[in-house]
């Protein structure tokens, strides 16, 4: 069996829980529509939204920790050099994810697998690691596609995705707790390929989720940040070195209706939120 934990924010944290809970209702869909029904989904959160979305396996569990203050994310200083993570709302999720798997293990699962919030993920998964799961430590997803939400069109990362997305790794349970630390504070390590002892994770073979970046809602890649990595005067070298990296990494692609029916990619309709 594959459980996926599912990390929440806060409400209090959230810069719009109309528009997360919409993310969140998306992300369960696409979890749940595996191919396979050898699977759980734990989601961890302080407030259930309200997703308008039931499934057999999908039950949410509350956390009685208080939520980071926006003092303490202001005063964090990230341990990325860019900033685009945010230390106390990493812990937060980490600590969630820590709680979802001690929680999980009631149904002795083969494999773990995190998936964020607003992320969504391939329906074979499941059936993927029903047919491979015998003596693997795990997979990580070099392969996955980018989606600027609401746009017809899609990246696809074919190097380095376990990197930049957290929805990006199938690890058996025995090995876990080393995708997690707790000093000098929780962190979910999702960027591992290999174990303490020596084993190597497998790269899945096909593209494992879709990282939704542009929601207004995912820290790392708000608006804000997409245009902070994206910052490069046009008439200097890294510009093109930008460019170049980019066109190494990337492909494009339509956004068509066998990739969002893969996937669970449904567009969303934010206008009744903003009405």
């Amino acid at each position: 069996m594959l459980v996926f934990i599912v990390p929440i924010k806060s409400a209090q944290v959230s810069t719009s829980w109309e528009v997360f809970s919409l993310l969140v209702a998306r992300t369960m869909q696409s979890i749940c529509q595996q191919t396979s029904d050898n699977f759980k989904v734990v989601a961890v959160c302080h407030e259930i939204p309200e997703i308008g979305f039931e499934h057999t396996a999908l039950e949410f569990i509350q956390v009685d920790f208080d939520p980071p203050t926006d003092e303490a994310i202001r005063s964090q200083v990230s341990d990325d050099p860019k900033n685009y993570r945010n230390a106390a709302k990493e812990a937060d999720k980490a600590k969630k994810i820590i709680r979802g798997i001690e929680y999980a293990k009631k149904y002795h699962p083969s494999h773990f697998m995190v998936v964020d919030a607003d992320d969504c993920i391939s329906r074979e998964l499941v059936s993927f690691v029903d047919d491979n799961s015998k003596d693997s430590p795990g997979w990580y997803f070099k392969k996955g596609l980018i989606y600027n939400e609401g746009s017809n069109l899609i990246f696809l990362n074919k190097n380095t995705f376990n990197v930049l997305c957290g929805t990006c790794i199938i690890i058996n349970a025995t090995y876990v707790n080393e995708l997690l630390s707790l000093k000098p504070r929780p962190l979910f390590h999702h960027e591992i390929t290999e174990l303490s002892n020596g084993e190597k994770l497998a790269p899945l073979p096909f593209p494992g989720a879709v990282y939704s970046i542009g929601n207004t809602e995912n820290y790392c890649s708000t608006p804000d940040a997409v245009r902070k990595m994206n910052s490069y005067g046009v008439f200097k070298k890294d510009f093109y070195d930008n460019i170049v990296r980019k066109l190494s990494k990337y492909r494009v692609k339509i956004v068509n209706r066998k990739l969002r029916e893969t996937y669970g990619l449904n567009k969303l309709d934010f206008s009744a939120v903003f009405s």
